[in-house]
């Protein structure tokens, strides 16, 4: 899905696909599509079998710069690009990146921080004091000595991490540039935007990155994932659902505090599109529909008779009701973007 929608929207670019060994033998029948979108596939041989799949992809990860030639975005694969790149070309940058939930560390939620937090300080480095946080998911990199440098250090340094237990990638990103002179620098919001953002800038990006926080959508539930890992990407609702994603979102609960009613009527007729086309390509009981309630059994009963906009309508009217009774409480959690 990734590389398909980077492929729509770029039709002249280089799209490099990294794999290991393994992964790469996975890549036939359905799932061999994947190749008719990228320019070329680089393997990477692992010696050890019995290596997990995360290990095998973080290290590749922080090793790219040393294993591709020339300037590149790197772009993690829970990730829809969502319009034309060329942009990036004219950033002035030797190694840019997004703060992670496009936030100063200081304006964290308390989760989010404490996750963070216990992370980067099993390495060291206090994110706090730091005052920002890079996301991994989308680098940019010149092919020069001080983007490979840093790179050789965040490989180094999530080598450390793995040993202390911590197999992510993104602490030892943290570590790796506070030793560098903290030489990453920040490009615009809209080249990672994570999805649990205010809809109105999710709607802006460039690249979506998916929430592992919360996710909101209805296109990255894992039936649809499944749906096209086993169908490939043939069928014409999905195909319209990925180049535009932003028609799978739920509304965010601190959008619908201060949402107008013309904004409402868009998100309705979004729901209604979308769950139609939910039904009749993945699953028209709507077992694992992604949309809690206290009238859920109502909606999903509407939704299976395919009354799809009485449901939307229904699924708003809680929802603006729930946003007010608990409007002191709700906050937007992780992005104020």
């Amino acid at each position: 899905m990734s590389v398909f929608s980077a492929r729509h929207w770029n039709p002249d670019a280089h799209i490099v696909l990294m794999v290991d060994d393994l992964t790469n033998k996975l890549l036939v029948g359905k799932r061999a599509e994947v190749l008719d979108y990228v320019s070329e596939k680089i393997v990477v041989p692992f010696q050890d079998a019995s290596l997990s799949m995360m290990y095998r992809s973080r290290w590749i990860k922080t090793s790219v710069r040393q294993l591709i030639r020339g300037r590149f975005l790197f772009v993690d694969c829970d990730t829809i690009v969502c319009g034309d790149l060329s942009e990036i070309d004219t950033f002035n940058c030797e190694i840019g990146a997004v703060w992670e939930s496009h936030l100063l560390v200081k304006d964290y939620c308390d989760p989010l921080l404490a996750y963070d937090q216990s992370c980067t300080l099993k390495l060291g480095v206090d994110i706090e004091k730091e005052g920002v946080y890079f996301s991994s998911g989308v680098i940019l990199a010149e092919d020069t000595g001080v983007a490979k440098q840093l790179f050789q250090l965040w490989h180094s340094c999530w080598e450390e991490s793995t040993a202390l237990g911590m197999g992510i990638d993104q602490p030892a990103l943290a570590k790796a540039n506070m030793m560098l002179g903290r030489t990453i620098q920040r490009i615009p919001d809209v080249y990672n935007c994570i999805v649990f953002t205010k809809n109105s800038f999710t709607r802006q990006a460039k690249i979506l990155h998916i929430s592992s926080y919360r996710n909101p959508s209805y296109l990255f539930s894992k039936k649809v994932l499944e749906y096209v890992r086993d169908n490939g990407l043939k069928n014409h609702w999905i195909v319209e659902s990925i180049k535009n994603p932003c028609a799978s979102f739920l509304p965010f609960d601190f959008d619908i505090l201060s949402s107008t009613r013309e904004q409402r009527k868009e998100w309705i007729n979004e729901i209604a599109c979308f769950s139609r086309g939910y039904g009749e390509t993945i699953d028209a009981s709507f077992a694992d529909f992604p949309m809690k309630s206290r009238f859920r059994m109502i909606i999903v009963a509407l939704l299976r008779r395919k009354c799809n906009l009485l449901a939307a309508r229904l699924w708003m009217v809680w929802s603006r009701i729930y946003v007010w009774r608990h409007r002191k409480t709700i906050k937007d959690n992780v992005c104020r973007k």
